[in-house]
């Protein structure tokens, strides 16, 4: 065999051996383009269902590359879209830097619409203790300068946390207030002109 027909043979060798999987990398590629568009357009168990089934990552790798998809994402988890804020909270420990902050301060606003299944996914192991805390006294940029704005929020949630009667978030329930309340008294260290009265 000539050298030429042996680099031939080697090559359809390897097509046969690596195109299956790189055809189903193609379609599952493909796949999460559609399926991301689709979550995003209507979040719903069952497509987030389908988002878990075409790749191991769930299709993150579409939010970790764009922006705009992510942006798209922290806007439904701070209406209040409980699937949106559970995939989202799923990942927040692949994210770093600015949208880290700015998805935990999207988790933060989720839960002032619906505090239980919040609480719920640091149960479920889908934000680790540290992310319950920052969630929680990551504010709306709007009230940097606010703390008063800041202190009407924080007391927001930490009502909503108390309306939390479940036993088994218990756990979960007193951690959330510690970290409010911790934050609470920093804010107001740092800000000793509001009274008591004002809060």
């Amino acid at each position: 065999m000539t050298l030429k027909r042996h680099l031939a043979s080697l090559t359809i060798c390897s097509l046969m051996v690596f195109g299956p999987t790189l055809a189903l990398t193609e379609s599952a590629g493909i796949g999460c383009v559609k399926a991301v568009d689709v979550f995003l357009a209507a979040p719903t168990d069952q497509r987030l269902r389908v988002l878990s089934r075409i790749d191991r990552t769930g299709c993150w790798t579409m939010f970790a590359q764009s922006n705009a998809k992510l942006g798209q994402l922290n806007r439904l988890a701070v209406s209040g879209n409980r699937v949106s804020a559970q995939y989202l909270a799923a990942h927040l420990n692949q994210l770093d830097g600015g949208n880290l902050e700015d998805s935990l301060r999207a988790m933060g606003e989720f839960s002032e619409h619906d505090m239980e299944h919040f609480l719920l996914f640091a149960r479920k192991g889908l934000l680790s203790n540290r992310e319950l805390a920052d969630a929680l006294t990551m504010l709306p940029l709007s009230l940097s300068d606010n703390p008063l704005g800041q202190l009407h929020s924080l007391r927001l949630r930490k009502s909503k946390v108390s309306a939390v009667r479940r036993k088994d978030l218990s756990d979960q329930t007193a951690r959330a207030l510690t970290a409010i309340n911790e934050f609470e008294s920093e804010i107001k260290s740092k800000s000793p002109k509001i009274s008591e009265d004002q809060t």
